[in-house]
């Protein structure tokens, strides 16, 4: 009896304990090339945008993570003020059309490193190699991903300067500057330009000229945004951001009220992590008198986006 109860005691000390939170750093700069930082805010972006999809993982929001960027930073130090099991640090050095990514993953818990590797690969595998390594995240956290998460390796665009085209427009839309929205509108019309198909490229001009910041007047912003967002749907109609900014433009200049709430729920219901559909639908509720449901959305945005930038 004592053998058997030292063997379960044993298996329980080293049964881990399930991962459910994850903080996804964002990846050094390494690289000696101008005009390079967008590579490295771009891939922690678009893989926390990736393992957010997943319901059973609290990713914690861009705006939490940011903070810490250019700092020399303690992985166990920072998941204990986050409040996360596991973090994701990394590096990037581009050289030429050589792209060398270093990621490790660490469940801070009990500072145990968990998976660690190396991509050196060409800037045109650069989507691939994304893709690649939410992949194997999933796979070292043991999440179980259904048909409902093909978000992880869904295919964007076969264009790779498209997609970096694209990295630089969301790069400068984060600034939220009358002049950094101008900048990220031509990146955007660029990468559509490369691909006609890209639907995230249409979701990023939609969102850059539906911004008030864009300083455009809205009787020419305004159609814009509507145009770049059904175009972003009609292509994909999964695309979160794509819905938000149709919705502002339901609620803003189209009066269309009732839309426009359809939409902003639609937003919501794909992602319901996206803190700009909050913060934007709550806005909308305070406009309708609904103050109680506006607070909630506000806070959802807080909750999601702490220390974003004015929407």
């Amino acid at each position: 009896m004592a053998a058997v109860g030292l063997s379960g005691y044993l298996h329980k000390r080293n049964t881990a304990v399930a991962i459910d939170s994850i903080a996804v750093l964002p990846f050094q700069n390494r690289s000696t090339e101008a005009d390079t930082e967008y590579l490295s805010d771009g891939l922690s972006e678009s893989l926390i945008y990736r393992l957010s999809q997943l319901p059973n993982l609290k990713v914690s929001p861009t705006s939490s993570v940011f903070r810490y960027k250019g700092k020399e930073i303690d992985p166990v130090k920072v998941g204990q003020e986050l409040g996360v099991s596991a973090v994701l640090s990394g590096r990037i050095v581009q050289r030429g059309d050589n792209l060398t990514i270093s990621a490790e993953l660490l469940d801070v818990r009990n500072n145990r490193l968990l998976w660690g590797e190396q991509y050196d690969r060409k800037m045109s595998e650069l989507l691939q190699t994304q893709r690649e390594i939410a992949r194997e995240i999933v796979e070292k956290l043991k999440l179980k991903v259904s048909g409902e998460e093909k978000v992880l390796t869904k295919h964007y665009t076969d264009s790779s300067e498209a997609y970096q085209l694209y990295l630089k427009g969301r790069f400068y839309w984060n600034k939220r500057t009358g002049e950094a929205l101008k900048t990220s509108i031509e990146y955007f019309n660029r990468a559509i330009e490369k691909d006609p198909t890209f639907a995230l490229a249409y979701a990023g001009l939609a969102d850059s000229y539906v911004v008030p910041a864009s300083r455009l007047p809205p009787r020419e912003a305004m159609p814009k945004a509507k145009a770049a967002a059904m175009r972003a749907l009609e292509l994909d109609e999964t695309l979160a951001e794509a819905h938000t900014s149709l919705a502002r433009v339901l609620a803003s200049y189209d009066w269309d009220w009732k839309n426009a709430e359809k939409e902003f729920k639609r937003a919501i219901e794909l992602n319901p992590r996206y803190a700009v559909a909050h913060e934007w639908y709550g806005g909308w509720l305070q406009a309708m008198g609904r103050y109680n449901e506006a607070i909630a959305e506000r806070k959802k945005a807080q909750e999601n986006q702490p220390t974003s930038p004015d929407f």
